[in-house]
């Protein structure tokens, strides 16, 4: 008979099995937008797992972002994915500038069919 049953281990000393923050779960589940009011990833943050919108309160406040993941993603100065789009590559991070700055309202990740990968 096996011993399998009368070893006990606690899940977190199994190797390769480790707690995921939401940053890194984000990343396992397909990515997210983290965005920041300040440049740097200062100051107040939003984070966006899918579509969204409307950043509601957050509207024209970003100044920064990073996207977590393999997919790229596209962020709109108005709400409800209209107005300028701008692509956001998988796995960058930047401060935002010029029109961009303070001008986003929603975001998507770009559909599959449109990947440029």
């Amino acid at each position: 008979m096996s011993n399998i049953n009368k070893q006990s281990q606690d899940l977190y000393s199994i190797e390769l099995v480790q707690d995921l923050d939401h940053e890194a779960a984000a990343t396992v589940t397909g990515g997210a937008l983290f965005l920041s009011n300040y440049p740097t990833n200062t100051g107040e943050k939003l984070t966006v797992k899918g579509k969204s919108s409307s950043f509601g309160k957050y509207n024209n406040k970003a100044s920064w972002y990073e996207v977590k993941g393999d997919k790229d993603w596209y962020a709109y100065s108005d709400k409800n994915f209209k107005g300028k789009r701008y692509l956001l590559k998988a796995g960058t991070k930047a401060n935002l500038k010029n029109d961009a700055n303070n001008n986003w309202e929603s975001a998507q990740p770009v559909p599959q069919e449109y990947s440029y990968y």
